[in-house]
């Protein structure tokens, strides 16, 4: 699936489009730092930007490229050196704002890009990524902003990254609008809204809200096929506890498809079978052994990829059973506090999460479950015949982030449980945290 996101300068289009790839679990394609590096050769060179003729004989030497490597920012390379910070200073923007006009420079960076976006769902962002570049892309987006806000978002970005910058905020507006004209009147590829674009005025918006609108706005979520028995047993438990235990669930958007690690607080054998019924796809968890002898209990968690553990069994060797799952792309359910709650609150969470995290290069899913305390209790047998049971799912937590302090996972997740919890106890208004 390609998603492209279009617009002028200033709009926030490279942050919301790294945000909504994150979402999505896309990859994400700057077009702008392409040119930016292209500018960057030019001026290397001493060409003059201007000179259309001497600009795009510089074309056949322009070797660019993207390093992703895991864990680390996103750098881009001209000819192996990496330009990455030179790239976003002022010159290089008005430069590139020069060149990009000359058809034979848009036609070797519209090349790179098609053949970026030939085999992988991505996300798009730049000037004419809807209207030239990816005509049929599934989902375009054109996002606006009144030339002094985006103005005013240059000049603290440029701020930020060069403290001792000259330019002052009346000089980015009129450039700004420069170059608005430039992009909007050139004969190539000029700026404009695809007609089946998706117009996003972010002026008043922050980068979170626009990230959220766009987000409701793709195709539902593909997850991978149920086994038949999965989806039969998945569809009648569902059936009963909504019946019985009036299930909820929220944050379903959150949900990304891929390995995770989905991470809930535990405080009744219910827990695994209610979080299970409450995913999109088939998941699996680790289970007591003695649970397999709970009449019905037993069945359903057997049926829901349950996988037994033996009292005494080796830390090396559940382990390994885990990370095996991860690296088919499955989804893992853990407790991370180890044990159900005594008292139904939150307890400490050991610190084997970052490590399995960490190993598997995967995302953590937080998930908080409610109610499931109460419909059966540490002190009983068997579960109530009723009552009120919630799953929220909380937005994913990425392994990258942490890879300077692994412990930090352990952290994040606990907070982000808390949270869930509390936004569900206040009211479960808009989209969980």
């Amino acid at each position: 699936m390609i998603v492209t996101i279009d617009g002028p300068s200033g709009t926030g289009k490279s942050t919301v489009a790294k945000g909504v790839a994150k979402r999505l679990n896309f990859a994400f394609f700057d077009t702008g730092a392409m040119y930016r590096a292209f500018a960057w050769l030019v001026l290397r060179e001493g060409v003059d930007s201007s000179d259309q003729t001497k600009v795009e004989a510089l074309l056949p030497a322009f070797q660019f490229e993207i390093r992703d490597p895991k864990g680390c920012e996103r750098r881009y390379f001209v000819q192996g050196r990496d330009v990455s910070r030179e790239i976003r200073s002022q010159m290089i923007s008005h430069i590139s704002s020069q060149i990009a006009v000359y058809p034979a420079v848009r036609q070797v960076m519209v090349g790179i890009q098609r053949k970026f976006g030939a085999d992988t769902d991505a996300v798009f962002e730049g000037r004419d990524m809807g209207t030239v570049v990816f005509t049929h892309a599934e989902v375009k987006i054109f996002l606006t902003a009144t030339a002094a806000v985006r103005a005013a978002r240059r000049y603290r970005e440029l701020q930020h990254k060069f403290p001792d910058l000259s330019m002052n905020q009346a000089d980015i507006l009129k450039d700004i609008e420069e170059r608005d004209k430039t992009d909007s009147m050139r004969k190539e590829s000029p700026l404009r809204q695809a007609e089946d674009a998706i117009l996003i005025d972010t002026s008043s918006l922050s980068v979170e809200e626009v990230i959220e609108k766009i987000i409701q706005l793709m195709p539902q979520q593909s997850f991978p096929k149920m086994r038949t028995i999965y989806r039969l047993v998945y569809l009648l438990a569902r059936l009963y506890f909504r019946c019985f235990f009036r299930l909820r669930i929220y944050g379903l958007n959150h949900f990304r498809p891929g390995a995770a690690v989905i991470a809930a607080n535990h405080c009744s054998f219910l827990d695994p079978p209610v979080l299970s019924i409450s995913c999109p796809e088939e998941v699996h968890f680790l289970a007591k052994k003695s649970l397999f002898d709970v009449p019905f209990l037993g069945f359903l968690i057997r049926i829901l990829n349950s996988h037994p553990v033996k009292r005494g069994a080796a830390d090396s060797q559940l382990v390994h059973g885990i990370l095996d799952l991860l690296a088919q792309d499955k989804k893992v359910i853990l407790f991370p506090e180890g044990a159900r709650s005594k008292n139904g609150e939150l307890g400490p969470f050991e610190r084997g999460l970052s490590f399995l995290v960490q190993k598997a290069r995967c995302r953590v899913q937080p998930a908080y479950i409610h109610g499931t305390f109460d419909a059966w209790p540490r002190t009983q047998k068997m579960p109530k015949f009723k009552g009120r049971i919630a799953v929220v799912f909380g937005a994913p937590i990425e392994w990258e982030e942490e890879t300077d302090q692994p412990g930090q996972i352990v952290l994040r997740t606990e907070a982000a449980i808390r949270a869930l919890k509390a936004w569900f106890l206040a009211g479960a208004r808009g989209s969980p945290p």
